[in-house]
């Protein structure tokens, strides 16, 4: 065996076991806990102890997303859920949302079941979904990746407004979908982002715990008239759900 082909094959292995770590000690989602409890990650008096300390005033308590790169997705879901007040327009959203995947050139039997279970779940949604969700290879995952697809939908619909928010190396939002967006285990940035929000509907408003400052920031996605607010934190790389005080 070649050292280069040595190399890759442990590579894969750590990364295989990372992943296995992730799944048996992160839950897709957990059930609330107090802010505070965000203090233990973090050095007392740092900017990111600091900013905790300033989100208290302000939220009481957190839902932990499992980190897997599908966290964004899957804390939107969660917290579309727990805001029924406009589930029949949602509904309405993802039942019509087919044809314009359609349109966009995905074809229907590569999609069709990640759809019909988002949609089934949505129209269906149980009072107590919490179980629902946290159960591995099922809804939230299906769930998670056809949101993707709306994701991908929705930039590919105006390329030329979207493509100036793309970094890194992506100069066109096909690529960009195709590496950044489709493939679960991809982490969202500000245009998934705004691009999800914008398709279903709801204003999303973010907070930043990023230890820049003693203050987190706020930036809200999506329509500012929407009667859905969703509520997150973002850490470098990873979403939660917060609760308001």
């Amino acid at each position: 065996m070649s050292e280069e082909r040595e190399q890759r094959l442990q590579t894969e292995s750590q990364i295989e076991a990372i992943e296995t770590e992730i799944r048996t000690t992160q839950p897709l989602t957990s059930g609330k806990q107090p802010i505070l409890t965000l203090r233990k990650n973090y050095e007392e008096g740092s900017n990111f102890d600091k900013e905790v300390l300033y989100l208290a005033d302000s939220y009481a308590s957190i839902r932990r997303v499992r980190g897997d790169g599908n966290c964004y997705y899957r804390a939107f879901l969660y917290s579309l859920c727990e805001t029924t007040e406009e589930l029949d327009r949602i509904v309405k959203v993802v039942e019509d949302s087919m044809a314009r995947v359609e349109k966009c050139g995905y074809e229907r039997f590569t999609i069709e079941t990640f759809w019909e279970e988002l949609l089934e779940f949505l129209k269906s949604l149980p009072k107590d979904f919490h179980d629902e969700l946290n159960e591995e290879n099922a809804v939230s995952d299906y769930s998670s990746w056809y949101m993707r697809m709306l994701t991908a939908v929705h930039l590919k619909s105006d390329p030329d407004r979207f493509v100036h928010f793309l970094e890194g190396d992506y100069f066109d939002i096909a690529t960009f979908c195709q590496r950044e967006v489709e493939p679960m285990g991809k982490e969202c940035g500000m245009v998934q982002v705004l691009a999800l929000a914008e398709y279903m509907g709801v204003k999303v408003d973010i907070e930043y715990l990023d230890g820049r400052d003693a203050k987190s920031t706020k930036h809200s996605f999506g329509p500012e008239d929407s009667k859905t607010t969703l509520t997150l934190l973002y850490r470098p790389g990873h979403y939660d759900i917060l609760y308001k005080a």
